[in-house]
This record gives structure tokens, sequence and C-alpha cells, in this order.
């Protein structure tokens, strides 16, 4: 997992080519003004999910992991938390979506910590993070959120 800010922008020069192209797209769209929807950026190599999200208590969202794309969470407005957690041989499965999605549930992940997100931060989470996102920060609210889906292949 990696966390940084959008406005950090000397830090992104060190990521791969295909981070730094989502990166990039981040920091020049207005995503206050777009609609939720999906957009292209390149193809279904890496693309946009712009979205509205009712964040909820940490118990009723699910742990997750990708195994075909990497997601970068930004955060537009509001404050969201995320879980995170490594995966590992003893991380208990609880629903595998494969392959007609690419997502895969968990129990709870032992060694999961809160990171908090505020507009401009993002966090990038690999196939090996597992992540819960749309948690509350201090109270329920509806956040505008951005996830980048870049195809791990490409890195």
């Amino acid at each position: 997992m990696i966390l940084g800010n959008i406005q950090q922008l000397d830090e992104k020069r060190t990521y791969p080519k295909a981070i730094q192209t989502a990166l990039e797209y981040l920091q020049t769209h207005d995503f206050v003004a777009m609609e939720t929807g999906r957009y292209e950026i390149e193809g279904t190599d890496i693309f946009a999910l712009v979205q509205e999200v009712d964040t909820d208590h940490v118990e009723n969202r699910r742990p997750e992991t990708h195994e075909e794309y990497v997601d970068i969470q930004y955060l537009v407005s509001g404050g969201e938390r995320i879980g995170h957690a490594f995966l590992n041989s003893a991380t208990q499965v609880k629903e595998d979506k494969r392959p007609e999605k690419d997502v895969i549930f968990y129990e709870n992940p032992a060694g999961e910590r809160l990171i908090t997100l505020f507009p401009g931060d993002y966090a990038i989470f690999f196939p090996t993070d597992i992540h819960r996102p749309g948690c509350e920060y201090q109270e329920l609210m509806k956040i505008k959120k951005v996830v980048v889906k870049i195809r791990y292949s490409i890195l």
C-alpha cells in the first residue's frame, strides 16, 4: 500500500509509468463537477470510477482484494477511513467473485489498521493489500471519490 496526497508531485516520479499516468489524471480533472460513472484513461488497462458513496460503520464494510487490477482510491470530498491488512496464508476467504468480477472478500483480517483519507489524499492498493473502503470518519456521510483501476500486468 502507498499513501500520498495529489499535491506531492515530486513523490510520484518514482512510480511506474502506469501509476504516474493515473495520478496525473487525478491531478488534472475536476471531479467535483464530474458526473459519477466510468471514464477510460487507457482503455481497460487504466480507467477511473467516479463514485458517490455513503460511508458506513467498519463492521458493515467488506474487506477485499483484487488480482487483476491495482486500486488507487482518491478522496474528492468528505472524510473516509479505509481498513488495510496484508494478505497472507492465514487469511480466510468469505466470498470469491472471480472470474466474473475481480474481487475476493474476506473475513475480518488479522492486523487490520484504519487509515484516514481527506480530500486530495490517495491510497494505492496492490493485490496483496486487503482493503476495506467506505468506512466512516467521525460520522456517517456521503463522500465523493475516484477509484482508478490499473491492470496489474502493465506495471
